[in-house]
């Protein structure tokens, strides 16, 4: 969460951690995470398949940068917090072990990972903007008409949706400080585990997992 202020969750823990700070019957720490190596491996099985490994190009070739953290990692930080002084009352960004690696990267790892030959297409970031303003501009159109609000609050739900994608997509996820780096596991580690175990089907990040294929 590293510019918190631009999605409804966010506003809502930001909200929240606010509230823990006006009070002081309790101490409290607010943990950001990166992203979680799970929102950065749904393109394996489409790589593995022989497709390519799709990014979005942000202009100039770049692409967004993250070190993401494993959750079981995540999970021994949430712990180490309550034992950390240096952490109470505080907000603490944190990430994996890896240096900042860019989309380009991290597909060229999984390529890597997977015995194949890197397959990189990148995609102009202002497509996002043009799905977000046609699902937006389609929520407010069916939110007016009575018989059809449902529909118009599910479109509205969609462009959320396609803005946490943007978000996701051009902010850069990561941490440089060395205090905010935890963990062992790299995310190379994490790719060549999926590889031969598979991934959990998440509808949010995994475009074709085993255990979607197998649900099918």
């Amino acid at each position: 969460m590293q510019d918190p202020d631009a999605l409804q969750f966010q506003y809502a823990k930001m909200k929240l951690e606010g509230a823990l700070a006006a009070q002081s019957d309790m101490t409290w720490t607010s943990v950001r995470p990166t992203a979680f190596f799970k929102s950065v491996s749904g393109q394996l099985e489409v790589v593995q398949s022989g497709a390519p490994f799709v990014y979005f190009d942000l202009g100039g070739g770049r692409s967004a940068k993250c070190n993401p953290i494993s959750e079981a990692d995540l999970a021994s930080a949430l712990i180490d917090t309550i034992a950390d002084s240096s952490k109470t009352n505080q907000i603490w960004n944190v990430g994996g072990p890896d240096d900042g690696m860019s989309m380009e990267t991290q597909g060229q790892m999984l390529a890597g990972v997977l015995g194949k030959e890197p397959k990189l297409l990148a995609v102009p970031i202002g497509l996002f903007d043009v799905i977000i303003v046609g699902l937006q501009g389609a929520a407010n159109f069916f939110k007016g008409i009575e018989f059809s609000a449902g529909l118009g609050a599910s479109l509205d739900d969609a462009a959320e949706l396609g803005r946490i994608g943007k978000y996701y997509a051009v902010v850069d996820m990561l941490t440089t400080d060395p205090a905010e780096r935890y963990g062992s596991t790299s995310l190379s580690e994490h790719y060549k585990k999926i590889a031969v175990e598979g991934q959990e089907y998440d509808p949010y990040t995994t475009m074709f997992s085993s255990s979607a294929k197998k649900e099918a």
